[in-house]
């Protein structure tokens, strides 16, 4: 009887097992790598992590691997990117993809209905040449289609309400959605899970209509896991902090590695350049090397924190840089001298008569004012100025110190009293505007917008405002920002520009030099 009743119970602990697992939409295997394509929404993802933590928070044990490749603009058959990127096919093999969550229909949904069947098409024949690889050499992958998300209403003059862009998008969902059932693919219905979260929402959730805020991020990845996960229980942010807080650790060297500054450098037509032996691209491409290894280091600290651990991170098993001699040392250049002192240099200039110059600041008096790019002053007269000292982009074993310094001059004597940093470790400044009470800080592939909101002259407020910033040659890209009467903002850039960027109205893209 004893044995009855065991098999009775053993059968009934495993029916509701597996009727548990055919809930799932999505199972995750050990060891899976998690990959994720497609534009804005993805890329914003990895910068927020709330649905990578949530991942590893409910399969501690799974040990997974995360790999953001989405880029501002992209289509299921449009994926703009500089010289010698490489192909979506190159990255997904490099991150072995097991799983592959696909986030379009924004872009395309916004040429209109007449453009839908065409869009189906290309993302039934996207569907199935993934299907036809084994990125991670064993299988094919497990794919996971994502709809856009709904037009919010930020009800504001100075945007659209998202009704004509809502008539789109809701017909683009419903194509996708058809295509990934006769396909057999996963498919989330991101537009209806996102109204509902807007009309219970007691703030707005994006910032402009289309991309979300970090609370906005978070709300729609609770939505995903529901849609997927339906019996993981959403654990609450307190217990996920030190998870969250490691996955954007991690993250943030993958996006500087993926989304590299100077791309022209590292592996366009300039990467070939060499001075005394060495290339752009030896220098830069060990340097990338370094970015892949010390992601997956931080990725092992993920796993240890997941499971309620930790693990420090030593980064000693990073192959060594290669040694560049100093330009000053160069066989071309070993004529030019010694520095000049500031104080010096002012000695050695022809002064237009009635006209004096003075030393206001220099890197000897303020050791941060290093490769300074750009000067403005504000309304309290105080200098502030971008620097620049990991130029052309940020070496992964240095720390970051590119910033926006202010240097105010209180007692009037035409010398500046003192450096305050007010943004630090960003990377790649290349020019910023005062606007809103903040500044807009052009870091590409973004423009970011910050503002100091306690008056302590810190900046407290970090927003990406706009993605898909070029970056193939950060010394081409935007710079010299001005806002004009009209509102807009307006910055140059120069060759090897390509950009796309997301607006609630359309897609702009370009590829030209100019303003």
């Amino acid at each position: 009887m004893r044995n009855f009743l065991f098999v009775c119970l053993l059968s009934v602990l495993l029916s509701q097992s597996t009727e548990v697992v055919a809930q799932q939409k999505l199972q995750l295997k050990p060891n899976d790598s998690v990959v994720y394509i497609g534009n804005t929404m993805a890329d914003r993802m990895q910068h927020h992590a709330w649905l990578e933590t949530y991942i590893h928070a409910t399969h501690p044990k799974h040990q997974l691997t995360f790999r953001n490749l989405g880029f501002s603009g992209d289509e299921v058959k449009l994926r703009q990117r500089s010289n010698n990127f490489g192909s979506p096919d190159d990255w997904m093999n490099k991150a072995k993809a097991d799983v592959v969550f696909l986030f379009f229909g924004y872009n395309e949904a916004l040429k209109g209905n007449e453009e839908l069947a065409k869009f189906e098409k290309d993302l039934g024949e996207v569907i199935d040449s993934m299907q036809a690889q084994k990125y991670n050499d064993k299988w094919a992958p497990t794919l996971v289609v994502f709809s856009p998300i709904a037009h919010e209403n930020l009800r504001t003059p100075n945007l659209p309400s998202g009704s004509e862009n809502n008539h789109k998008l809701a017909a683009y969902t419903a194509g996708m959605k058809k295509v990934c059932e006769a396909k057999k693919v996963a498919f989330v219905d991101l537009f209806a899970a996102s109204q509902e979260l807007y009309d219970d929402a007691d703030k707005p959730l994006t910032m402009n209509g289309i991309h979300l805020l970090d609370h906005g991020n978070k709300a729609v990845a609770g939505a995903v896991m529901k849609d997927l996960f339906p019996s993981a229980k959403i654990p609450d942010d307190k217990s996920i902090a030190k998870l969250r807080e490691v996955v954007l650790d991690k993250n943030y060297y993958w996006f500087s590695r993926y989304r590299v500054v100077d791309g022209y450098n590292v592996f366009g037509g300039r990467s070939r350049l060499a001075w005394d032996g060495i290339s752009n691209a030896d220098v830069m491409k060990r340097e990338m090397e370094i970015f892949d290894i010390m992601t997956e280091n931080r990725d092992k600290r993920v796993w240890a924190v997941a499971t309620g651990g930790d693990l420090e991170i030593k980064d000693d098993n990073i192959p060594k840089q290669l040694v560049v001699p100093a330009n000053k040392q160069s066989k071309f250049q070993k004529s030019l001298g010694e520095y000049l002192d500031p104080v010096e240099a002012i000695d050695k200039m022809t002064i237009h008569e009635g006209m004096q110059v003075n030393l206001f600041a220099s890197e000897k008096e303020f050791p941060r004012l290093v490769n300074p790019v750009q000067t403005a002053v504000d309304t309290d007269s105080r200098l502030w100025v971008s620097v620049w000292p990991s130029y052309p982009h940020w070496n992964p074993v240095e720390k970051r110190e590119d910033a926006i310094l202010i240097f105010p001059d209180e007692n009037n004597d035409g010398k500046a009293d003192e450096c305050i940093v007010f943004a630090d470790e960003l990377n790649s400044i290349t020019g910023f505007e005062f606007w809103g009470g903040g500044v807009l800080v052009a870091a590409p592939p973004e423009i970011w917008f910050m503002k100091d909101t306690d008056g302590d002259d810190k900046a407290d407020v970090k927003i990406r405002m706009l993605q898909g910033i070029s970056s193939a040659d950060t010394h081409h890209s935007a710079n010299a920002m001005i806002i004009t009467p009209d509102g807009y903002l307006n910055w140059s850039r120069g060759i090897f520009n390509v950009a796309a960027f997301e607006t609630p109205t359309h897609t702009h893209r370009t590829g030209a030099s100019g303003v």
